[in-house]
C-alpha cells in the first residue's frame, strides 16, 4: 500500500486559459500563481492545493457534471447572491449555462458552465454537518477573505473545497483507494466516497459511481505526493497491466505503469477500469 504525504494537485482541462482563467481569479477569488502557453497554475489562498489547467484547444470536449470542483462560501445568503451575480454576468464570461440555487444533503449551493467545457460549483456547507460524522464539513479556512479582497460580488468564495471523480463500481473502488492508494475515505454513503490524505487538512474528493463513463483525457487528474524511496504498487494482473498500457499510451516497467506525458509521475494503476487517474510523485530530498 502506498503511504502518500500528500494529495496536492487537481489536473483540468479547457479549451482557452484566456477565457478560463478570469472565470477562477474573477468569480471564484483564486490567483494565478504560474503560467506558460498551454499551461496555468491557479491557487485559492486559502487552500494548500494547486490546480493546473491544461489548454486543450477549441476540440476538448465538455466534462461530465460529475468532474467538477468546488469553492465554498461562509453563510448560505451568499448562494442566491452568487447565482443573481454570475447570471447577470453570463454574456462577459461567456458563461453556457447557471442553475438556481438548490439543496442536497447538506449543501446548499449553485454550478455553473465555463466556456473551457467545465462545471463549477458554489457551495454552502452546513457546518451542523460534523455531528453526523461528516469531516468535509470542517472550516476550509483560518483567516477568512473580506469584501475588501473581493468586493462587489456579494459573495466571497473562501476556499477551493473539493474535486469530483467518477469510478465504475463503488466497492472496488473504495478498496482500491483504501488498500491501495492509502486515502482516507472520510465520508460518503451508499452513491458518493469522499476520499482524502491524513493529515492534509479539510480538501478532499468526492467519488462517484457513474454506469456510463466519459472517460476523459491525462489533463484530467489529481496528483499524489509520496516519499522519494517509495515504491509504486504492483498491478494486480497481468490482464490490467495490457489494457491501462494500451488505453492510457503509458509504458510498462517491470510491474509499473510509467506516464509517457509527465515521466516524473508514476502511475499508480487501478483494478479494471474503476478510478480516474492518480499519479504518485516522488517528495523533494530534503523531506
Amino acid at each position: 500500500m502506498l503511504k502518500p504525504i500528500g494529495l496536492t494537485e487537481g489536473h483540468y482541462e479547457c479549451r482557452s486559459l484566456d477565457e478560463t482563467l478570469p472565470i477562477f481569479t474573477d468569480l471564484l477569488a483564486a490567483e494565478v500563481v504560474e503560467r506558460s502557453e498551454k499551461k496555468a497554475v491557479v491557487k485559492h489562498p486559502n487552500t494548500a492545493w494547486r490546480l493546473v489547467i491544461h489548454q486543450g484547444g477549441p476540440d476538448s470536449k465538455n466534462k461530465p457534471h460529475t468532474n467538477h470542483y468546488g469553492f465554498r462560501v461562509a453563510t448560505s445568503k451568499e448562494i442566491p447572491k452568487a447565482h443573481q451575480y454570475i447570471s447577470d454576468h453570463k454574456a462577459q464570461y461567456k458563461i453556457k449555462s447557471v442553475t438556481a440555487p438548490h439543496e442536497a444533503h447538506f449543501a446548499y449551493s449553485i454550478y455553473f458552465k465555463e466556456p473551457g467545457g467545465n462545471d463549477l460549483e458554489i457551495e454552502y456547507y452546513n457546518p451542523g454537518a460534523s455531528k453526523h460524522g461528516r469531516q468535509n464539513a470542517a472550516t476550509h479556512w483560518t483567516t477568512p477573505l473580506t469584501e475588501a479582497d473581493f468586493p462587489g460580488r456579494g459573495y466571497i468564495p473562501q476556499a477551493m473545497s473539493h474535486g469530483t471523480l467518477n469510478c465504475d463500481d463503488k466497492e472496488a473502488s473504495d478498496k482500491f483507494l483504501a488498500n491501495v492508494l492509502g486515502l482516507s475515505i472520510i465520508g460518503g454513503g451508499r452513491m458518493s466516497t469522499y476520499i482524502s490524505v491524513p493529515n492534509m487538512g479539510p480538501w478532499y474528493v468526492v467519488v462517484l459511481p457513474t454506469p456510463h463513463r466519459d472517460y476523459l483525457s491525462e489533463a484530467n487528474r489529481f496528483t499524489l505526493q509520496g516519499t522519494r524511496h517509495h515504491r509504486a504498487p504492483r498491478a494486480p494482473d497481468q490482464r490490467s497491466r495490457a489494457f491501462f498500457a494500451k488505453r492510457h499510451q503509458q509504458k510498462l516497467v517491470g510491474d509499473y505503469f510509467v506516464s509517457l506525458v509527465d515521466e516524473p509521475y508514476v502511475l499508480a494503476p487501478p483494478v479494471g477500469e474503476h478510478c480516474r487517474r492518480f499519479f504518485l510523485r516522488n517528495a523533494p530530498r530534503h523531506q
